[in-house]
């Protein structure tokens, strides 16, 4: 089978599976909706600071800002999302199916991989652009021109950063996956290394701050946020490189374990 029937066959297994459209959905709803929650919140702080307007509105109202929702919920989502793509076909015993007509596992592996990046690329760029539309509605009537995201640099980096930044996060994702296949270890697992170890590292003594600046999650968020990792001497494209470092590396050992082990 070559890469593009693969490519079909992938996209036949995820289009016709019930959770991949109420999680994407999920991604939509929270990001947006939080974007017009937060903006909303601050039209109404500007009433209370002495009415609305650009002097009291527009500092608060930044593409972090409105973007929070998606990076605080949505890349969560995606992550669990990227995981189960390969966790769930083991509860249904789908690979050895899989494997059958495409003996190539790393071509199955490369082929889920980039599919799903790719719709991952695209969700999250819906999501920021659609976060921006509503706080420019929710905006317009009482600070209308105090929040630009189309022409402001750094809403327009978001537009391209976020989903670069997603696409790779993809590869690190389904790496984990291999590797566990099992959905809860998977998710309990990436979820713990994000949020908790990533974090805890940084107690270590003497080693742990060095160690923290080198982790892909650290990266991530600098490449999203176009802020240099604290301490580090490389920059915001160092972290770039760091983050597809790992997650490539992690992907790699995920392909070796599936071409390694029994379907």
């Amino acid at each position: 089978m070559t890469v593009h029937h693969t490519l079909l066959s992938e996209w036949t297994k995820l289009r016709t599976t019930a959770s991949f459209w109420w999680t994407t959905g999920l991604v939509l709803v929270l990001s947006i909706g939080w974007a017009a929650l937060t903006t909303w919140s601050l039209t109404l702080l500007s009433g209370d600071l002495g009415g609305p307007g650009a002097a009291v509105v527009g500092p608060m109202i930044t593409p972090d800002i409105v973007l929070t929702g998606f990076t605080s919920f949505g890349i969560l989502i995606i992550m669990i999302q990227a995981a189960m793509t390969v966790t769930t076909e083991y509860r249904y015993g789908l690979p050895s199916i899989s494997f059958l007509a495409t003996p190539r596992r790393g071509q199955v592996a490369l082929a889920k991989a980039l599919l799903y990046a790719a719709l991952a690329a695209v969700i999250s760029g819906a999501a920021a652009a659609g976060a921006y539309v509503v706080a420019l509605g929710v905006l317009a009537g009482d600070s209308p021109g105090v929040f630009t995201p189309f022409s402001d640099p750094a809403g327009q980096r978001a537009l391209w950063a976020v989903p670069l930044a997603m696409f790779v996060l993809v590869f690190l994702c389904q790496g984990v996956g291999m590797l566990v296949r099992q959905s809860a270890g998977a998710i309990f697992l990436l979820v713990l290394w994000n949020l908790v170890f990533e974090t805890a590292v940084r107690l270590l003594p003497r080693w742990g701050e060095d160690i923290h600046t080198v982790l892909p999650f650290v990266n991530m968020d600098a490449v999203i946020q176009n802020t240099p990792v604290y301490g580090a001497e490389w920059g915001v494209w160092g972290s770039l490189l760091i983050f597809v470092a790992w997650s490539l590396a992690v992907w790699l050992v995920g392909v070796f374990a599936l071409r390694a082990r029994d379907a």
